[in-house]
């Protein structure tokens, strides 16, 4: 009977879609033994280190680890006072266990590697280590790179939150994937996380690395962190594995809030926007992210990304009536020029005469950073740098897009001081919420 139980746990693992463990009770039902000599079978085969045992919510996958021993052992006589209730719903009968924490068998990690044959899985990287029994939730760190191959590829639907993302492929009017069958992969979760040095690095849980294609995961595994202290970003943990809404923000997420307030504002109070265009998480770019690999062409790309935000985003229309919106420049021989004024420009002089206060300079202070995204836009534009990789654009970018951030809010508490803005209310995240730059 005990070789008979091993070989059970064994092939039903092997077998299963998912990597899945044989509830405890159905080994004393297939093979009509009473439940609590099935433990003690059982308890044998864990203390041979044959039987690996799962406890909890959803004992069905092998979770975050398999527990010592001894654990298993008190857990699995525990076990022998659980009782079944059996309901019936027309003509099928399910069994409810008692236990708030049911319990899985599954062949331990020395008999997976002594006995599991690999062959299948050919070059599936990640498969095989679920398929050896490591833990569904394990987290698998990499260089933030790893994440460029689909960020830069337009055949890929590569979409993002504030700390965490997903990648799938694309498909076709006919709901055919547009990419080669090679390619068709979906990544379900990845996160943000960090290393020792706290730089920035891309986190995927173990199960969602298999629904990669084989050449995917071997492109993946060749971009695996080699640093062995790495740690999850706590929001993306909480959210992911203890199931708990967070209460922090990315300060790309304000940013966008603070410009829709701007120009709900505008709305209420001019009927018109400030800004042409306003942003939300469906149509948010997709370099306006914490994911990004330092190098000199990124923050280039995420510079003039901000500028088109902001001084490219600004409506001209806005002034019309309001202030001139052309200056006229002296040439030679009495001749002038008639030239368009920028639209930072156009900005700044309505509000310094729109908004009475005692010191201009805290109004055009807060232009500064706008100013500053436009200059870093132009340098690239008239000269040709070679590429290069430098962790200080990390610093860079984080810099540039709080300053922006922190003149947009100011800019929103201005207006919202207008007497018709007194009706309106500022999302309560973005006035109360912790706004974080990762």
């Amino acid at each position: 009977m005990k070789k008979k139980i091993e070989n059970k746990v064994f092939n039903f693992f092997i077998d299963s879609n998912d990597f899945n463990g044989i509830p405890l009770r159905q080994i004393s039902e297939e093979f009509d033994i009473k439940y609590s000599e099935s433990i003690e079978i059982i308890k044998e085969l864990v203390k041979e280190d044959i039987i690996s045992i799962q406890s909890s919510t959803n004992p069905h996958i092998i979770g975050f680890q398999h527990y010592p021993i001894e654990i298993q052992l008190k857990i699995l006589e525990q076990a022998k006072m659980d009782k079944v209730s059996h309901k019936k719903y027309g003509e099928v009968t399910i069994a409810f266990e008692s236990s708030e924490f049911p319990i899985c068998l599954y062949p331990s990690n020395n008999y997976l590697k002594a006995n599991r044959q690999l062959e299948e899985f050919n070059n599936e990287l990640y498969t095989k280590q679920l398929a050896l029994g490591e833990p569904h939730l394990k987290p698998i760190f990499f260089e933030i790179e790893v994440l460029e191959r689909y960020a830069n590829d337009p055949r890929f639907d590569f979409k993002f939150e504030d700390y965490s993302g997903q990648i799938s492929c694309k498909y076709d009017e006919y709901d055919k994937p547009i990419v080669r069958k090679e390619d068709q992969i979906f990544v379900k979760t990845f996160g943000l996380g960090f290393d020792s040095q706290n730089n920035r690095l891309a986190v995927v849980y173990l199960r969602y690395l298999k629904e990669l294609t084989e050449e995917h995961q071997v492109f993946w595994k060749s971009k695996e962190t080699r640093e062995p202290d790495c740690k999850i970003l706590k929001e993306y943990h909480e959210n992911t594995i203890q199931g708990n809404w967070t209460f922090s923000y990315s300060i790309f997420s304000a940013f966008i809030g603070e410009l829709n307030c701007l120009n709900e504002l505008c709305l209420l109070i001019f009927d018109k926007q400030i800004f042409r265009k306003s942003y939300d998480n469906e149509n948010r770019p997709r370099e306006f992210t914490f994911f990004f690999t330092p190098t000199l062409k990124n923050y280039n790309d995420f510079v003039l990304l901000l500028d088109k935000m902001l001084s490219d985003n600004i409506n001209k229309d806005f002034f019309k009536g309001e202030i001139e919106l052309f200056e006229l420049n002296e040439i030679e021989d009495g001749l002038v020029e008639k030239k368009h004024k920028g639209t930072i420009r156009l900005f700044e002089e309505w509000l310094l005469k729109v908004y009475n206060v005692a010191d201009e300079t805290i109004i055009k202070d807060l232009f500064k950073p706008l100013k500053k995204i436009r200059r870093e836009r132009q340098n690239p534009a008239h000269r040709i740098s070679e590429n290069v990789y430098d962790k200080r654009y990390i610093e860079k970018q984080k810099e540039m897009t709080s300053d922006a951030y922190s003149s947009i809010r100011a800019f929103r508490t201005i207006f919202q001081q207008h007497p018709k803005a007194k009706g309106y209310e500022v999302p309560d995240w973005l006035d109360n919420g912790e706004v974080k730059t990762f």
